[in-house]
């Protein structure tokens, strides 16, 4: 049975009290219970086993060493999506009691959107219609949140699918007005040159937001389409890399380690999934 690795990383950004947080990501719980279908169930098998790494029930054992982790030393978590697989009712069950006892911080991923992995065309229309019904379940709203700590603004943001709208950029302008140190947590990192060139090493695409044409024409057209920026996200990406107060992004989705700074005043930190053993313990001051 594997243990966690907790990366530690500290970061001066001028918070009022210092801010400890502990950053989940990529828990891929598959489960189904008596009220899921034998379609539900072979999936909710076949994926556990995958992610489990040939130890039945790591995954979710990894998962509790890490909220253990979080209460006992009296961490924020925030967890940057696809705690879930897929949907179901298993799933919605755990999501249900999953952050018991902490205070958590939730940005959307997008398996927590999903049926049946691989089986359906996501696009907003899909994800909009499945977030009525992962929504009940987390107590934080999926498309856009916030959260004042120790005068540090955190912010969780939706860019699950690639994309970023003209609305979530307004509303991280009006968390800029109220002039505090900002933070932003979403599933999908931010493209970099060479976080992509890393991610394409071993995968057709480099699974990243606002990926520019010379990278996107080497994708898969299925990945290409997928991942390709509007001009929305394309204004959003700006803005954040040009908005003083964003201190620092953190995100998951590509299920490595990799830190970077987009700019001279922005650090971009990706933390693997919490399958692979992997959490990252935060201070902000």
């Amino acid at each position: 049975m594997s243990h966690l690795n907790i990366i530690k990383t500290q970061l001066y950004i001028g918070a009022e009290h210092p801010v400890r947080l502990l950053h989940v990501t990529d828990s891929h719980l598959a489960l189904a219970d008596e009220q899921d279908d034998a379609d539900l169930h072979r999936l909710a098998n076949a994926r556990a086993k995958e992610f489990d790494g040939g130890v039945d029930g790591q995954t979710d054992a990894l998962y509790r060493e890490a909220l253990a982790y979080a209460r006992d030393n009296q961490l924020t978590v925030v967890h940057t999506g696809d705690l879930i697989d897929f949907m179901s009712h298993g799933n919605f069950a755990y999501l249900d009691r999953a952050f018991d006892g902490v205070e958590v911080l939730y940005a959307a991923g997008n398996h927590d959107f999903c049926h049946y992995v691989g089986r359906a065309v996501e696009n907003a229309d899909y994800k909009w219609t499945n977030m009525k019904k992962v929504a009940p379940h987390v107590r934080d709203n999926l498309w856009f949140d916030s959260r004042v700590i120790g005068g540090v603004n955190l912010i969780t943001l939706d860019d699950s699918y690639y994309l970023i709208s003209d609305g979530q950029t307004e509303m991280l302008r009006a968390e800029a007005a109220k002039g505090l140190p900002m933070v932003l947590f979403m599933h999908v990192p931010l493209f970099t040159p060479r976080h992509a060139d890393d991610r394409l090493k071993d995968n057709p695409c480099a699974y990243l937001t606002a990926a520019p044409e010379d990278y996107l024409a080497r994708y898969p057209e299925d990945r290409r389409r997928q991942q390709t920026p509007d001009a929305a996200t394309l204004r959003a990406v700006d803005y954040i890399k040009h908005e003083p107060l964003i201190k620092a992004i953190f995100a998951g989705h590509t299920h490595d380690n990799f830190e970077e700074a987009l700019t001279d005043q922005l650090m971009q930190y990706t933390t693997d999934a919490t399958y692979h053993g992997f959490v990252r313990e935060i201070l902000l001051y």
